[in-house]
């Protein structure tokens, strides 16, 4: 079980302020959709000290606060949850302790890098880990998984598969990939960010239900589809969020993503990304910008991931494509 501890999430308000982090004393985090402050935080619950190495709190995502912790032995008491806690063990060895079973006795366990634990809001139980475990932590608002629930229909509904020591690759990799956002300062920007929280809860779900998504998909009509393009190029270089993208098209975020993936056969985060390197592309071949301004003016988060994202899809850098134009 997830310690939040000292620095963590969920920690003692009074420890926040000690906290050795960088957030100052007193600062409340807001994320999109999720208000974290000391009022709503778990004062006593998370008792024992874990050291968070960084978090996604600052980076205005919506539903969920992910942090990587280290979470370090020492007694864990029956404690509560107002979120739903999504662990993913990663690190390079296996954590050992003690949990209690149904009847009470405590049971040795091993925790193995890759495995899962979903605890649903409500009661957490106590653990007693002997040794640091590295945990990849997601707190996912319950009212933001009832409406991804909603948003399906039949393909799931709004309760996750609780256990302990789950393992499923989709999930686990939805997770890294969320990690690596996070610990990168969101440099891919919301709207890819976005898309993997709803695949993730979505996983989640479909887990919860044991059910495959069957049923047949409706593409994006060509007029709401055009809307949708028409404002992805308006906004360029602008950090486009997932919202804003389906309330162009009409349809729930979830309807929306299956949707515009159905039209174009590549995912909205995909298309945004073709459309900055085009204009790109367009601004390299006018000379009239140094490339730094160019980056920002197409919405990159900088220079290198401009630099990156080009040589991945075209093969050279931006200097290299530039100094090749006669």
């Amino acid at each position: 079980m997830w310690d939040g501890g000292k620095c963590g999430l969920f920690s003692n308000p009074a420890h926040l302020e000690a906290c050795s982090s960088g957030d100052e004393p007193n600062r409340t985090m807001e994320v999109t959709g999720m208000k974290i402050d000391k009022e709503a935080e778990i004062s006593e619950a998370w008792r024992k000290e874990s050291v968070r190495i960084y978090s996604s709190a600052k980076l205005g995502w919506t539903g969920i606060v992910l942090e990587y912790h280290l979470a370090q032995p020492g007694e864990k008491p029956l404690t509560s949850t107002q979120y739903h806690i999504v662990e993913l063990a990663v690190g390079q060895e296996p954590s050992y302790g003690e949990r209690p079973n149904r009847r009470g006795a405590f049971l040795p366990y091993s925790k193995y890098p890759g495995g899962i634990n979903i605890y649903a809001e409500g009661v957490l139980p106590p653990i007693y880990p002997s040794t640091q475990t590295e945990l990849i932590v997601c707190a996912l608002k319950p009212d933001f998984v009832a409406e991804i629930a909603e948003e399906q229909g039949a393909i799931g509904t709004a309760e996750l598969p609780e256990g302990i020591g789950l393992r499923d690759e989709g999930t686990a990799g939805l997770i890294r990939l969320l990690d690596e956002e996070a610990r990168t300062g969101g440099r891919l920007g919301r709207l890819y960010a976005e898309h993997l929280i709803h695949a993730l809860s979505q996983r989640l779900l479909l887990m919860g239900t044991a059910k495959e998504a069957n049923a047949s998909i409706a593409a994006l009509p060509r007029p709401r589809l055009k809307r949708v393009l028409d404002r992805m190029q308006a906004d360029l270089s602008t950090d486009l969020d997932l919202h804003s993208l389906a309330k162009e098209s009409g349809y729930s975020k979830s309807h929306f993503l299956r949707m515009f993936r159905e039209a174009t056969g590549i995912t909205p985060y995909q298309y945004l990304l073709r459309l900055r390197l085009q204009q790109a592309q367009r601004m390299i071949k006018e000379k009239s910008s140094g490339l730094v301004d160019i980056a920002f003016a197409c919405g990159f988060s900088s220079h290198t991931h401009m630099s990156r994202m080009f040589r991945q899809a075209i093969g050279i850098t931006p200097s290299e494509y530039r100094r090749g134009i006669s």
